[in-house]
């Protein structure tokens, strides 16, 4: 199938087979959704067991499918398709199977078709996950290991078990993975391998920077790095190489699931060097970090408050990172701007004084501030004009727009 160019068009199939861990997927389906890959669900009957299809059709927002067969022979059932294990792999593009019980494993080794789930998977020519979950002794048995060797010999990717405590009461390798490894897996394999960004690296920078006035306190801004981390992600899908360079505050939730290169750092400085270092060779710099403006001198002690009856703080400026890449034109170059006021102009002006290729113009409001989920009130501009009107809107959406804007000026630089 024709990969499709929105994120939020991109769909995986999950097959959900009969083990505890099934109530696991919950959340696995909560994280896809987040970042606007759909999932189709389909149930072995013993999943059903442990967890009802409408809970996993309330989180993929579409219907559950577990019979091959009308509930009764002859009977019409509206909502029954009897060609749904072929329809399915050209709806989806990856087709994930969590937990993989032994069960399900040996069916898939040997071929068997006794459920949609395993006809499905029969009938599947794309991309394969498999996210085994069992007690530890089932999961080491010649059988078994025999089995998962026989898929990965053809092309079946392994998402292999945790060690831990398990549901039997046992200890040892059999956890069915983090939803967090699970979906890093299923965002690299829809990962386009002849995409627009193939063989591409970028460089996106997240969240905020702290400037310290003493080895503990320190001054800093709200920034999560949600939009960046959004666009790293979309970016991913479009096959390019992400380099992300994170500061403190960028959210984990989303950094521990993204499939890239990750440079912590803390301050400005250390911002600043790793943008530098990075960049050299790289194909566009995305410039989302909230880097501080302003920095304290720092002292090598605890400023006790004891000492002072009020506490002045004498700022300096720090390095201006895109000001100081400004002379250099071999990588596509977008950066951002936050404003209270007068944010587009003030966003335009930032834009030709810096040299850059685009800029995210984000005008701020206390009521509704864009920090973190929810909407952002932002508009996208280039030296040629507006490219996206200010207005309210999902960060997924930007992100997406975004992100073919930067396919489209990576395309540009590159014409001869």
């Amino acid at each position: 199938m024709k990969k499709p160019t929105n994120s939020s068009d991109r769909a995986v199939l999950v097959g959900v087979s009969g083990g505890i861990a099934a109530y696991k997927m919950c959340d696995v389906i909560r994280r896809l959704a987040d970042r606007g890959i759909k999932c189709r669900v389909v149930m072995t009957p013993n999943a059903t067991r442990f967890i009802t299809p409408l809970t996993l059709a309330a989180l993929a927002g579409t219907q559950v499918l577990v019979d091959e067969f009308p509930p009764e022979a002859g009977a019409v059932c509206s909502s029954f398709d009897p060609l749904a294990h072929i329809s399915l792999s050209e709806e989806c593009e990856v087709l994930l199977i969590a937990p993989a019980t032994a069960n399900t494993i040996a069916k898939l080794a040997n071929g068997i078709a006794d459920n949609l789930l395993t006809s499905a998977a029969l009938a599947w020519e794309g991309p394969v996950l498999i996210a085994p979950a069992m007690n530890t002794r089932m999961y080491a048995h010649s059988a078994t290991q025999e089995n998962l060797r026989r898929l990965k010999e053809r092309g079946i990717y392994e998402i292999e078990p945790d060690e831990g405590w398990l549901a039997c009461g046992e200890t040892g390798r059999g956890r069915l993975a983090t939803p967090e490894r699970i979906v890093t897996e299923v965002v690299r394999a829809l990962a386009d391998e002849d995409g627009p960004l193939t063989g591409k690296r970028i460089v996106v920078t997240a969240g905020g920077t702290r400037e310290y006035l003493d080895p503990i306190r320190f001054v800093s801004n709200a920034s999560t790095g949600t939009l960046a981390l959004m666009c790293a992600y979309q970016l991913a899908l479009h096959g390019a190489m992400i380099e992300l360079i994170a500061g403190p505050g960028t959210r984990q939730d989303l950094l521990v699931e993204l499939p890239a290169q990750v440079i912590a750092v803390t301050t400005s400085e250390d911002m600043r060097r790793a943008v530098v270092d990075r960049t050299a060779g790289c194909d566009a710099l995305l410039m989302l970090a909230a880097v501080a403006d302003f920095a304290p001198e720092p002292v090598g002690h605890k400023i006790k408050k004891e000492e002072f009856a009020e506490l002045t703080l004498k700022l300096k400026r720090t390095t201006d990172i895109l000001a100081e890449l400004a002379d250099n034109r071999t990588f596509v170059k977008v950066g951002a701007s936050v404003e209270t006021e007068q944010a587009q102009e003030r966003a335009q002006a930032k834009l030709a004084a810096k040299k850059l290729d685009a800029i995210v113009a984000v005008d701020y409001s206390a009521e509704r501030p864009p920090f973190g989920d929810g909407t952002i009130k932002a508009g996208v501009f280039t030296g040629s004009g507006v490219e996206l009107e200010t207005a309210e809107r999902e960060k997924l959406e930007l992100a997406e727009r975004i992100t073919h804007l930067i396919i489209k000026l990576i395309t540009e630089k590159e014409k001869p």
